[in-house]
């Protein structure tokens, strides 16, 4: 995490220094005793001298019983209900500043939240593969390393792969799959439009039929931002289906979301760096969070695609311009134009 943004809030600041006794406490309950050590030994003074650190630049990292507080304070993942948001569940105390950004978002979260959707396979070793959502009519975005578990280039354009088995590999839409909630909107994709070569941003293109199996209608299509909109400090809000990483911690995992995976999640956090084609953000995202959309709070548009990170420094997401760019020159959108 970029310290330095989250903490560039003063009223995140003193919320989290007013709570950080009760934080501390409940800490050990909700990472499963595994850092109970490092958390104990805590106290608001301490978190107040590291947070200074961390504001000016000179915190040097390591301790993982203070970071770990932080960010599932800071940086909390929501569960995504019936389209729209709801607290984390577990008794660990959520930031009142995070949630009035939230609530004061609502509408226009809610507004894009049925067009992010779970990328679903058959004849595949897995079940689904990641996120995307609908870029423009019959147009899905998500990542090149998404796409390419179920497509390849073939005779100029590309193909559904052959298992080894084979069959063919088949992929649909489910714009749901939320946590106890059994509603499906499943919608079957058609076409492999586009993947993005290696050493371009890591993006492909996907269309699905205009109705669902149930009969339904296609979600609105989500609209790019502006680049001008696209600017560091901004609040996000990252949709998408975070899924168990044995990449990053185990504990870490299981205390931020709660042993819950594989469902839609909204996580909010703040653009952190604005460079070339891409966008850097400190929203708390997993493996199967790759091709979510980073969303703006203030206008409900897409700032970009995200595609990965490191874990403890940074999340990556190809930029709105970029996407706008693929989009026109492969899948005739002449909304981007």
């Amino acid at each position: 995490m970029d310290y330095s943004q989250v903490f560039s809030d003063p009223e995140l600041e003193e919320e989290f220094l007013d709570k950080f006794s009760d934080l501390a406490d409940k800490a050990p309950k909700v990472s499963g005793g595994l850092e109970s050590a490092e958390v104990s030994d805590l106290d608001v003074d301490r978190a107040r001298e590291s947070i200074d650190e961390m504001k000016g630049g000179d915190y040097s990292g390591g301790d993982t019983g203070l970071e770990a507080i932080i960010e599932r304070f800071t940086r909390p993942v929501y569960l995504v209900q019936d389209s729209t948001f709801n607290e984390p569940g577990d008794e660990f105390d959520n930031s009142e500043n995070v949630k009035e950004r939230l609530e004061a978002a609502t509408g226009v979260l809610e507004s894009v939240i049925p067009s992010v959707g779970r990328v679903e396979v058959r004849n595949h070793r897995l079940d689904w593969v990641g996120t995307g959502w609908v870029l423009a009519e019959d147009v899905v975005a998500t990542n090149r390393h998404v796409a390419e578990e179920f497509a390849r280039a073939s005779n100029g354009g590309f193909s559904f792969r052959i298992n080894s088995m084979g069959s063919t590999m088949g992929v649909t839409m489910d714009w749901r799959r939320e946590h106890q909630r059994s509603a499906e909107s499943r919608f079957r994709v058609t076409e492999v439009i586009w993947i993005e070569p290696d050493g371009s941003p890591d993006v492909a293109l996907l269309r699905v039929v205009d109705t669902g199996e149930a009969g339904e209608s296609q979600p609105t299509p989500i609209v790019l931002s502006e680049e001008g909109d696209i600017t560091i400090g901004k609040w996000v809000g990252v949709i998408g289906y975070p899924a168990q990483d044995s990449r990053n911690s185990l504990t870490d995992q299981q205390r931020i979301f709660d042993g819950i995976y594989n469902v839609k999640r909204l996580s909010p956090g703040k653009l952190t760096a604005v460079g070339g084609g891409l966008v850097e953000h400190d929203a708390t995202t997993l493996g199967g969070s790759s091709g979510s959309a980073v969303i703006d709070f203030e206008t409900g548009n897409a700032m970009a695609i995200h595609f990965g990170g490191l874990e403890g420094a940074e999340n990556r997401a190809v930029r709105a311009s970029e996407l706008a760019d693929i989009v026109r020159q492969h899948a005739g959108g002449n909304s981007y134009q």
